[in-house]
Formats: structure tokens, C-alpha cells, sequence
């Protein structure tokens, strides 16, 4: 344990001089000024639709919010793949990386680990900042925890499947170029693939799609797909990194 807390304190200190922690904190503060401009224009009209007939100020705003955020954060989240893997790539490190008297096993789940975080970290900023407009916005009911913590939980758990997939293409490629392409095409196709209940369960990119809590939107894909996918992807991960022949 005591190695793996050292091999992931030294990842969080290779990214120390990054952008990638302007990116995670910009991305929700981006996407949550977008939702505020949306509702202080569109809020009358979007109450008098029949969609949101009996839903509270707070459905109609994450219901606003999601379909902005799910596409700026999961393609973050590609970023933050490739960018912790291509460090290694970029000062031809992964020798020194891989000679240090650990396993690989622990060296993948590091840097796997490492995206989770900053993954949460945005997601639990993404909860803060959805208060925040609530309020800025006026909204006469009281702030609804409950919805928010499942929004929340629901996020954590379905991005576990996009990272760990991520996580596998950008340390099998040395090119960064290319898992940033794949993960692009993936989330802009993920609302395509979300049509399908049946196919986006098979598709990590879609499962945030279904982290919406909206009794119109099963949550299931989520919960069961994007932890049992984001598992095995995780393991191939690791498997495929044990045989990986590091130049």
C-alpha cells in the first residue's frame, strides 16, 4: 500500500506544472455559467413546457445542465487519459518508470487512479457550482440534496467505464494524438449510441448520458454497465500493460 501511495503522490507531482488542473476546475465553472445565462433567459419558458409539467426548479436545471456537462467532461476526461500517459511517452521515462522495484499492476492503477480523482474532483465542483446557480437564479424551493447527491453518484460510477477504456488506449499508443481522436469520436457519437439502451450499455461513452436522475431515463445502464464495464476494462488495462514491450 505503502508503494502504491508513492507511485500515485509522484503522478499528482508530475502534473504539478500541468494545465490539467486549470482544465479541471475551468470546465465546470464553463459549464455551469452556460447553464446559468440558459435558465436566467429561457427559465418562464422552460417551466410552461409540457416536458417539465410537475418538475421542480431543480430537475428543470439539471435536466438543462447535463446535456451541456456530460459532453464538456467526458471530453476532458479523454484528455486527462492521454495526458497522464503521454508524459511518460514525452521524456521517454516509462524504463525509468518501470525499473523502480514495484509491479506494473501498481504503476497502471496509478496513473488509472490518478484520472479518477480529477475525474471526482470535477464532478463534486460540477454539484457545488449547481447549488450555487440555484440560488443565483432565486429559486423558491429549497436546495434538493437528495437529487443532487444521485447526480453525483450516478456521474462517479458511469465515468468509471470511459476512464478505464481511456486509460487502456492511451498507454497501449504512443501517440496522443490518436486515443484523444478515438475518445473525441466517442462522446461526440455517445448521444447517437444513446438511442440504443441496448447498445449503449455495451458503450462506455454513452453511459454518462445516463446519469441524468429522471424517472424518463434509465439509470440502471449506469449504475450496472459503467462500474462492471469500467472493472473490466480496468483488468484488460492492467493485463495488456503487464506484456506491454517498453522501448
Amino acid at each position: 500500500m505503502r508503494e502504491f501511495y508513492q507511485l500515485l503522490k509522484g503522478e499528482f507531482l508530475k502534473q504539478r506544472k500541468s494545465f490539467i488542473w486549470t482544465i479541471a476546475l475551468l470546465t465546470p465553472i464553463l459549464a455551469a455559467g452556460l447553464t446559468f445565462f440558459n435558465l436566467f433567459i429561457r427559465y418562464d419558458y422552460l417551466m410552461t413546457l409540457e416536458v417539465n409539467k410537475g418538475a421542480s426548479s431543480w430537475n428543470v436545471l439539471l435536466g438543462q445542465h447535463h446535456f451541456i456537462w456530460f459532453l464538456l467532461f467526458s471530453l476532458v476526461v479523454t484528455i486527462f487519459a492521454s495526458m497522464v500517459h503521454y508524459i511518460e511517452y514525452k521524456s521517454n521515462s516509462w524504463k525509468s518508470a518501470l525499473a523502480l522495484p514495484v509491479s506494473r499492476n501498481k504503476v497502471y492503477l496509478a496513473k488509472w487512479t490518478i484520472v479518477y480523482i480529477l475525474s471526482i474532483i470535477m464532478i463534486l465542483f460540477n454539484g457545488i457550482l449547481l447549488v450555487i446557480v440555484g440560488k443565483l437564479l432565486g429559486f423558491h424551493e429549497a436546495v434538493d440534496l437528495v437529487l443532487i447527491l444521485k447526480y453525483t453518484l450516478y456521474q462517479i460510477a458511469a465515468i468509471t467505464s470511459l476512464i478505464s477504456v481511456q486509460c487502456f488506449i492511451s498507454a497501449e499508443i504512443s501517440n496522443t494524438n490518436i486515443p484523444l481522436a478515438i475518445g473525441s469520436v466517442g462522446v461526440a457519437s455517445s448521444i447517437f449510441f444513446a438511442q440504443s439502451e441496448s447498445l449503449s450499455k455495451l458503450i462506455p461513452y454513452a453511459h454518462i448520458i445516463y446519469s441524468l436522475p429522471d424517472p424518463t431515463i434509465n439509470n440502471n445502464i449506469t449504475l450496472q454497465y459503467g462500474l462492471s464495464l469500467g472493472i473490466a476494462f480496468l483488468v484488460i488495462g492492467i493485463f495488456f500493460f503487464n506484456r506491454k514491450e517498453i522501448c
